[in-house]
């Protein structure tokens, strides 16, 4: 209950402090442990910061700021668990500002795996009127803001005509795609927080026949610890109509992920492994999610470097 009470203030918050916000904002990420690093500030502290498609909210390290306690949990993806203080946060990523609660937590696992001084995680709820578009092979982010009817107040030619539109829904604030493998259809949430692919331990048999196939490694996550997972390099995932190339997947129990989350019961996250082969664009008031593949994307950077279009 109290976790309900806090997101409909922050709701609230962010329609009473808005900002002016430019139409198109860039912003120039590090890939650093196949994590998107983007420098921003928050309360005029200025830092590293995850983005982070994988949380609805933001995220702020215990080490730099101080929050009230809610008497709630913070669950991570391996099934940590923590306590969960807020505190209302302005946050400024490139110019483009927003203001609002952040739950603050602790980030060591994630910094040890970083090896940054990381002062947060940058997710969702920032965006929630927004288009976001996620260039791997540029190293950059495009904010787009929206008008009512989810169009963009300007765009860059190079971000049009995508090779294909997916429609999504939200689970917990967190977009939601259905992938295929096999014949058999997969419920992923699309996570750029997250440093590979994850899938339940528990479909791991229906993956592989070779046991000798999988490896085991170490998975961080909010909290103290990394945790060690199985991981399994798959073939054979199609998302909408474009195929994927093989992807390193990571395998976890779910369950307590799951239980945790209001939202649709997941079997998996698309993380780096995923994001990281094509241009992709969250839409998130249509809830569509626009694709390129590297062979488009490189083509129409040829197109812009020749002058006859703007990057």
């Amino acid at each position: 209950m109290k976790t309900i009470f806090i997101a409909i203030i922050m709701d609230l918050l962010l329609s009473l402090f808005s900002f002016s916000n430019p139409d198109v904002t860039r912003v120039p990420f590090q890939l650093i442990r196949n994590l998107v690093i983007v420098e921003a500030s928050v309360n005029g502290k200025y830092g590293y910061f995850i983005m982070d498609t994988g949380v609805s909210e933001i995220i702020l390290n215990d080490r730099y700021f101080n929050g009230k306690p809610t008497g709630d949990k913070f669950y991570g993806i391996n099934g940590s668990e923590m306590d969960k203080a807020v505190d209302f946060i302005r946050i400024n990523l490139g110019g483009f500002e927003k203001q609002g609660f952040a739950i603050v937590t602790d980030f060591s696992a994630l910094e040890k795996n970083s090896g940054l001084e990381l002062l947060g995680v940058i997710g969702n709820s920032v965006f929630r009127l927004c288009e976001l578009v996620f260039d791997y092979i540029f190293k950059e982010v495009t904010i787009y803001e929206l008008d009512k009817k989810g169009n963009r107040q300007s765009s860059k030619n190079i971000h049009l005509v995508p090779l294909d539109t997916l429609s999504f829904t939200f689970s917990n604030g967190i977009p939601l795609i259905e992938v295929e493998r096999n014949g058999k259809r997969f419920k992923m949430r699309v996570d750029s927080g997250a440093t590979a692919n994850l899938m339940d331990i528990q479909n791991i048999d229906r993956h592989t026949s070779v046991p000798t196939q999988v490896k085991t490694q170490a998975l961080a996550s909010f909290g103290s610890s990394e945790v060690s997972v199985k991981s399994l390099l798959m073939e054979d995932f199609n998302v909408g109509k474009l195929s994927c190339p093989p992807m390193k997947t990571m395998f976890v129990n779910l369950d307590h992920f799951n239980k945790n989350q209001s939202g649709m019961k997941v079997d998996g996250i698309l993380g780096y492994e995923f994001l990281s082969n094509f241009r992709v664009a969250i839409n998130y008031r249509k809830k569509e999610i626009y694709l390129w593949d590297r062979k488009t994307v490189e083509f129409q950077w040829d197109i812009a470097s020749s002058g006859k279009d703007n990057h």
